[in-house]
């Protein structure tokens, strides 16, 4: 009798050992954060991170990349997010799982630029006389500001200087182009994408104080 209720209270001790336990972290809208294992005790470079897609709320805008051991995540959208990575060993084996959860509100950029919109004096309608053409000064109107840090020749010096960004809290990406004047590949390290050129000024004269240099604000066509 006595090994049968050791064998119950030892199943049920397993049963609940396993359970999952959901901590959620709450993250910002807009702005890029990094997943990795924390509670993965030695990092081998032979383990395979096998990342599941995120998932977020219905109809939910999100960007998100992965490298290796870790997975960079931006939510677009106010809600919450579910990611799941399985590590692996060179045979295969599974030695690691763990589940990460997050509550995305919206980020601060967001709301300065929705600010911005409220102290924007109202324009008049011009008086309709005509049909309006649509001109080149129209569509640049349209356009919305990036802010661009560095260019680089190495791919590897660009994802540097992007990670380094990030971990200070930027939106940052990589935008890879030609350049025909000088025949050379390069890789541009650009911040966000602002509807309004006050907000981009912003971010870039908070951004000069951690660099110690001036970037400039570019257009996205």
């Amino acid at each position: 009798m006595k090994i049968k209720k050791f064998l119950l209270f030892t199943s049920m001790f397993v049963v609940l050992s396993c359970s999952e336990k959901q901590v959620w972290q709450e993250i910002e809208t807009g702005k890029t954060i990094k997943i990795f294992p924390e509670s993965l005790e030695s990092k081998n470079p032979d383990y395979v991170y096998k990342w599941s897609k995120p998932i977020g709320p219905e109809g939910a805008k999100f960007e998100y990349s992965i490298e290796n051991d870790k997975l960079l995540l931006t939510a677009l959208t106010v809600g919450e997010y579910y990611v799941s990575v399985e590590v692996e060993n060179k045979m295969n084996e599974k030695i690691h799982e763990e589940k990460f959860y997050f509550n995305a509100i919206k980020g601060h950029f967001e709301l300065t630029e929705k600010k911005l919109k409220k102290r924007a004096p109202a324009k008049e309608e011009p008086k309709k006389t005509k049909k309006p053409e649509i001109s080149n000064k129209k569509a640049k109107n349209k356009n919305r500001f990036t802010i661009q840090v560095a260019s680089w020749t190495s791919l590897e010096k660009a994802k540097e200087d992007m990670s380094e960004l990030i971990e200070l809290g930027f939106d940052t990406y990589i935008e890879e182009y030609f350049d025909k004047k000088n025949n050379i590949q390069r890789w541009r390290v650009r911040i966000g994408s602002f509807k309004s050129k006050d907000l981009a000024t912003q971010v870039k004269e908070q951004l000069s104080k951690f660099r110690g240099e001036s970037p400039w604000i570019a257009y996205i066509k």
